[in-house]
């Protein structure tokens, strides 16, 4: 019988603060690199959780080039 899912753990932010979309990217991947190698070790991780970070993070980039090409373009 195979093992009950459990879902993700919910993050609950207790402040937030304006930072730049750089900023954001360079935190999300400083995050990313260590949540990988934190659930590697750890009998397989969650690929879940790591698949959506690792959305969100493509999704900052995409977003940097797109304003990045706006304001060339001006």
């Amino acid at each position: 019988m195979d093992a009950p899912l459990t879902p993700p753990i919910r993050i609950q932010p207790v402040s937030a603060a304006p930072i730049s979309a750089k900023e954001a990217q360079k935190r999300l991947d400083a995050f990313l690199e260590d949540f990988k190698a934190r659930s590697t070790s750890a009998q397989g991780g969650n690929t879940a959780v790591t698949v959506q970070l690792q959305k969100l993070a493509n999704a900052l980039k995409e977003e940097r080039k797109k304003k990045r090409k706006d304001k060339e373009n001006l």
